[in-house]
């Protein structure tokens, strides 16, 4: 007698909770990006990924875009944690070649700690679509202002500060260490966290004079 369920029916994913389900979406866009790289990441894609229809998908996301943005957030948000215990939270007494190097250091060992998520956050601003670009420029900012405040701490009491273009000195520190980041990605074996901090030492002094 033949079966009644129909030949090559596809089966139905487990039902999960709304946001469960979420994070299961952008884990399987994580996966892609590092396995595929950005341009892969799909609805399609992710919903072969994780073994579900579009509609699941289109119910929490409504595109590529959608989720890439959603996925840089979440990432983004947990490589700030991972980050923050480096930073002083107190500069009055504070050496800065002492205290970019220690920032440099927790930057470059986050990397190796959890290269899956710092590999989509430092995605060349190129490589990614228009609107999610957009969002990574936006976040950039907000890091280098960051570092200019902290600069700006460190030069108060020199004579020459007014001189010194402190925005573009902070967009250079950030170019740096991300270019270092993506070193560690590429080849952590070549680029240590402990080449790229003393790298990043020598920078700081020069320009510090510590």
């Amino acid at each position: 007698m033949p079966s009644s369920a129909p030949a090559g029916k596809r089966p139905y994913a487990p039902r999960m909770a709304a946001a469960q389900r979420r994070e299961q979406l952008l884990d399987a866009a994580l996966e892609i990006i590092n396995t595929q790289g950005v341009a892969a990441v799909s609805v399609d894609g992710v919903a072969k990924m994780c073994g579900v229809t579009r509609p699941v998908v289109y119910g929490q996301f409504t595109d590529s875009d959608h989720i890439l943005r959603d996925l840089l957030h979440r990432e983004g948000e947990h490589a700030l944690a991972q980050i923050a215990d480096v930073l002083p939270t107190d500069l009055a007494d504070a050496d800065p070649v002492d205290t970019f190097t220690q920032v440099a250091r927790g930057f470059f060992e986050a990397v190796i700690i959890s290269p899956e998520r710092w590999r989509s956050i430092l995605l060349p601003v190129d490589g990614v679509p228009p609107a999610v670009r957009k969002y990574k420029q936006r976040g950039d900012t907000a890091v280098r202002e960051r570092i200019a405040e902290i600069i700006r701490w460190f030069l108060r009491d020199r004579p020459d500060v007014g001189s010194i273009d402190v925005d573009l000195l902070a967009h250079l520190l950030l170019t740096a260490m991300q270019e270092g980041g993506r070193l560690v990605l590429d080849d952590p074996d070549a680029y240590p966290p402990d080449r790229l901090t003393a790298m990043a030492r020598f920078m700081v002094k020069s320009f510090f004079g510590g």
